[in-house]
């Protein structure tokens, strides 16, 4: 690691010297960062293709979370808490939070959308950002600057299933001088209840029923969470500026779940009423400095050096009682993780010839990541099994790219990027010998955009991007099931020898412009991913197991469609919105049909339309993930019910900047519904069918600009 960060100091010298080099050439298309232009003008006037997604359309719905913003996107997907692109999680959609990787185990839910000023949505990838994005990446840009004096304050009463959530936001900013700061912070406490029924069915080969089951589970979670970003800007003598930014999370989390089995026909499982409960506190720190420092006439050097730490401890109850009401297992689990970042990143951006934008830069980064778990089992009141394991891994990674924004001609823009990145990784613990190993990708990146007569473009890109395995799925540590361990419900354990997933994609797309927020695009999409990481389903012993093992090739492809306009409807003034996107995956190793990559969510919809006057807006939005089945290398088929969430809000604006907003989330309740099947060689086969009990949300919230 050493000679990645000597190389990454020495970088800018070598930098600054080709600029004198150069001279002072004349001035060269830039990339566009323009503050406070609208959501189109951003998306119509870059070569590279993104979706922006602007402050006012993140406030509109009074959203409690940043997935529920992203699901009305075109091409983007929810399941459970995790955003899909091109319905693929699992890695394949990347999340970077101001054009960094989010760390490991992040979620999305953690950053409040108050503290957010925009989400860019990238189809392809660039080379000054990660190209682990086989699917696309979606960056959150962090609200820093202060636009003068000004404060946001926000009170919010959220009600779902008997409980009620509150949560409280400010924002305040100002300037002295040659000095700009800001400062937001959220404060929120979350209570969920919810209600899943499942069926349990085992055949004998033949089709004969031999066990059916009936399990009821009601959970209940709380999660109480702080989160702070301050951040400075100083104009330095001489045009140099420098920026400093710091987020800080801070949360404590409840969760329990009651589960209670009827065998209706056979023999009940191990432990047919059980309960758990986990209590875990976590924080996290993420803090970094930017210099930027203008070299000649055009061009500019930036330089981020940050840190990053992240920890989390939980303990973890389960107790399970015998068919016959006698003590039956108690498993207590202690589990930590601590993971420590450093960053150091710069870019050099400077006209090349009148015609060309030309980029370079580096991007270098060590990472530790220490995790322990101590399992202890009591089985029938007398002490069981423990297990102990620890392990520590170490990351070391460097990437240098470069890239040139070209105007061809006046209606001709290419994008020509180029940016390899290596990963060296080594984890030791207790019972795991030292397993190392290092990677490296090139990812060349094309990306070409044609401006035709009357606002419309036409759209072309083609990279190179890959998937990297993550720390836990490289460790050979074996994380148990409590009860009913079978096919569809096994232990889970890594896999050292885990290898990067490579894909080459093509995007096309064309759009259309209409006034200034009106758009319709349609777009394609095609990838081809080498050394999928697919799940090895075997028997140890009595225990089902599954491991992550690389499994050969897989083919993605899909087309999306977006459609903004305005227009009149019976004297009002209406905003329309509608998009939708098909999916679809073949993995070359499992036979068809329904052989899909990463169980991908085929189909997505959204249809909305909103009214803003000057004293009140209203709007509602209809959101829908068709049905999907999927079958996995193992030979696991899983199944998703269809599911169609309808939001609606409406604000009130008052006198002395004071606005009152209502939105209501899933208005009608809608269930979520899913399932799981499995036949061995013999024919006998398992299903797990789970319905979850949907339930409306409603938020008031109170807010003030002054």
């Amino acid at each position: 690691m050493s000679r990645f960060l000597t190389l990454s100091l020495l970088f800018p010298c070598s930098l600054a010297s080709a600029q004198q080099a150069f001279g002072n050439p004349p001035a060269a298309p830039n990339r566009v960062e323009v503050q406070g232009a609208s959501t189109n003008a951003l998306r119509r006037d870059e070569v590279v293709a993104r979706l922006v997604i602007g402050r006012g359309d993140i406030a509109r719905h009074g959203d409690s979370s940043l997935a529920q913003v992203l699901k009305r996107q075109p091409g983007i997907s929810i399941v459970g808490t995790e955003v899909r692109m091109r319905g693929l999680g699992s890695g394949y959609t990347q999340i970077l939070i101001d054009g960094q990787p989010a760390p490991q185990g992040f979620s999305i839910d953690s950053i409040a959308p108050e503290l957010v000023e925009r989400i860019e949505v990238a189809r392809s990838a660039t080379a000054d950002q990660s190209t682990q994005a086989v699917a696309g990446s979606i960056n959150i840009v962090l609200r820093k600057r202060a636009a003068g004096a000004g404060r946001e304050d926000k009170a919010t009463l959220g009600y779902r299933r008997g409980e009620w959530n509150p949560s409280a936001s400010t924002r305040f900013g100002g300037r002295s001088g040659t000095l700009s700061w800001t400062t937001g912070a959220t404060l929120e406490r979350s209570t969920d209840v919810d209600l899943y029924q499942t069926m349990e069915a085992i055949d004998a080969p033949g089709g004969a029923p031999l066990v059916l089951r009936r399990i009821g589970e009601r959970a209940h979670g709380r999660v109480e969470r702080l989160n702070l970003a301050p951040a400075l800007n100083w104009a330095l003598p001489g045009g140099d500026t420098l920026g400093w930014q710091t987020r800080a999370e801070a949360s404590r989390i409840r969760n329990g779940i009651e589960s209670r089995e009827t065998a209706l026909l056979g023999s009940p499982s191990a432990y047919p009423d059980s309960a758990a409960t986990m209590a875990a506190h976590s924080a996290s720190l993420h803090s970094d400095l930017a210099w930027a420092r203008a070299v000649g006439e055009a061009g500019k050097l930036t330089v981020k050096a940050s840190v990053d730490a992240n920890r989390r401890r939980s303990d973890y109850l389960f107790a399970g009682r015998r068919p016959d009401g006698g003590a039956g297992l108690a498993r207590f689990v202690a589990a930590g993780a601590d993971e420590r970042t450093a960053n150091l990143t710069g870019k050099y951006l400077a006209p090349l010839g009148s015609a060309h934008s030309l980029a370079l830069g580096w991007d270098a980064g060590h990472t530790t990541r220490d995790e322990r778990r101590d399992q202890r089992d009591t089985v029938g009141g007398a002490p069981g099994a423990t297990r102990f394991q620890d392990y520590t891994a170490q990351v070391e990674r460097l990437a240098l790219f470069a890239q040139d924004e070209w105007a061809i001609s006046p209606v001709l823009q290419a994008y020509l990027g180029l940016r390899w990145e290596g990963v060296r990784t080594a984890t030791e613990g207790r019972d795991l010998a030292e397993v190392s190993g290092s990677s490296g990708a090139a990812s060349p990146i094309l990306q070409l955009l044609w401006k035709l007569p009357e606002k419309r473009q036409l759209r072309l890109a083609l990279a190179r991007t890959y998937k990297a395995p993550l720390t836990r799925d490289l460790v050979p540590r074996r994380y148990t099931i409590n009860n009913d361990n079978s096919a569809v419900n096994p232990d889970v354990e890594g896999n050292p020898a885990l290898r990067p997933e490579l894909s080459w994609g093509l995007d096309l797309a064309w759009e259309r412009y209409v006034g200034q927020d009106g758009v319709a695009s349609v777009s394609a999409y095609a990838r081809r991913v080498e050394d999928v990481t697919t799940r090895l389903l075997y028997r140890d012993g009595a225990s089902w197991v599954a491991r992550p093992v690389n499994g050969g090739r897989a083919r993605v492809a899909g087309i999306e469609f977006d459609l903004k306009s305005q227009g009149v409807l019976g004297g009002v003034p209406l905003e329309w919105r509608l998009n939708a996107g098909r999916n679809w995956s073949w993995l070359e190793g499992v036979p068809g049909p329904d052989n899909r990559l990463d169980e991908q969510v085929g189909f997505t919809a959204n249809a909305g339309v909103d009214y803003r006057g000057k004293l009140w807006s209203a709007g509602m939005g209809l959101n829908y993930q068709g049905s999907d089945t999927s079958l996995s290398a193992a030979g696991v088929r899983s199944e998703r019910g269809a599911r169609a969430l309808l939001d609606a809000y409406w604000l009130r604006n008052f006198g002395g900047g004071w606005r009152l907003r209502v939105s209501a989330a899933n208005v009608f309740g809608s269930d979520a519904r899913s399932a799981v099947h499995y036949r061995d060689a013999e024919g006998a086969t398992i299903r797990r069918a789970v319905d979850a009990d949907g339930v409306a949300a409603l938020r008031v919230a109170l807010e003030r600009n002054w």
